[in-house]
């Protein structure tokens, strides 16, 4: 690789020279920066990032230290959410994944403070409680889509509560009452807040939740999440009172409770109302009809972090972001009859 002394060299004029040029110096005069530029692209020299650092200047450097993040297809938008904003402001990203391990983790932040990046991103795939014992130092820090309760830093998280609240109002406003939640595992923090907005929705419409019909869809399981769903779905239909809408913990179970209810002979929405939650494009836009769900804002989490790290002052405060509903085709106003198999 060229070093500066090559450019000096083919420039005609002396290191110091050109170390002003790289400083953006005004000493220098037109005719001698044209020479060192046209210098500096003959031979391809980039200036280096360790010289940057030892001259004081900002790297331009932004890390994401992703858990699981980039494997995950849905959540990615949140690196994508990211990577605009650092376009925008002309930095660059530089993305380190932990796999879930802690050692890798540690690994990657003494990384990146080595390269003296100007911020540090911590994202997960999911809304959930972090405990961040690195050596961070002075390096700026924002959460996304995670939170640590100390709320030493910025934290920006989806609104959970809000989107329970949203889900059960898009079949409420269609006049369902008799609604089952099938929520996602128990010990998730989103399980928790949108059971809590939920409720509230059901309150203010002056609804009393079936108790029996408030049920986890999803299971810890590294095969499969939902394979109690099926059994789920035949608890809720084995009687004469059934649900006419079924609100889901996310699209994917929403999907897979459409299918088995058609396999029941029933009809998505003339039968039976599903809402899904995510708004993963690649379920809720293919199926036939679209599904009617709570959009996860991924991408606007990853923004908003990304605005927060590049903000003059680091506001250790809790940013949440509104999950909007998603109007598609999967819910209309309950029949008059009872739902049941055919």
């Amino acid at each position: 690789m060229s070093t500066i002394h090559d450019v000096a060299e083919m420039a005609g004029v002396s290191i110091k020279t050109v170390s002003r040029v790289l400083n953006d110096a005004d000493s220098v005069s037109e005719k001698t920066r044209l020479r060192i530029e046209q210098a500096m692209q003959s031979l391809d020299f980039a200036p280096s990032a360790a010289a940057q650092m030892l001259r004081g200047r900002p790297t331009a450097l932004v890390a994401v230290i992703a858990e699981k993040l980039t494997t995950t297809p849905d959540s990615s938008e949140i690196i994508k959410g990211i990577q605009s904003v650092c376009e925008a402001q002309g930095k660059m990203l530089i993305i380190g994944e932990t796999g879930g391990q802690a050692a890798i983790a540690n690994r990657l932040v003494a990384d990146m403070r080595t390269r003296r990046v100007e911020a540090i991103i911590f994202a997960t795939p999911f809304h959930r409680e972090v405990m961040l014992k690195e050596m961070l130092g002075q390096t700026p820090v924002v959460l996304a889509n995670c939170f640590e309760s100390s709320r030493r830093f910025a934290q920006v998280v989806p609104d959970d509560e809000g989107g329970g609240y949203a889900a059960a109002q898009l079949v409420l406003q269609a006049g369902h009452r008799q609604i089952a939640f099938l929520q996602l595992i128990e010990d998730m923090v989103a399980t928790r807040l949108r059971m809590r907005g939920f409720r509230c929705a059901m309150e203010e419409h002056g609804v009393q939740p079936d108790e029996a019909w408030l049920v986890h869809g999803a299971t810890p399981s590294a095969d499969d999440e939902f394979r109690q769903l099926k059994i789920t779905i035949d608890r809720l239909f084995s009687g004469a009172d059934r649900p006419t809408a079924i609100l889901c913990g996310n699209d994917k179970m929403a999907m897979r409770v459409i299918f088995i209810l058609q396999r029941r002979g029933l009809r998505v929405p003339e039968d039976v109302s599903v809402v899904g939650f995510d708004d993963f494009r690649l379920i809720s836009e293919a199926l036939d009809p679209g599904l009617t769900t709570v959009a996860l804002p991924y991408r606007e989490i990853g923004e908003l972090a990304a605005r927060q790290a590049f903000g003059a002052t680091q506001d250790a405060g809790v940013i949440r972001v509104p999950c909007h509903p998603v109007m598609r085709g999967t819910v209309a106003p309950p029949r008059s009859r009872k739902v049941g198999s055919r």
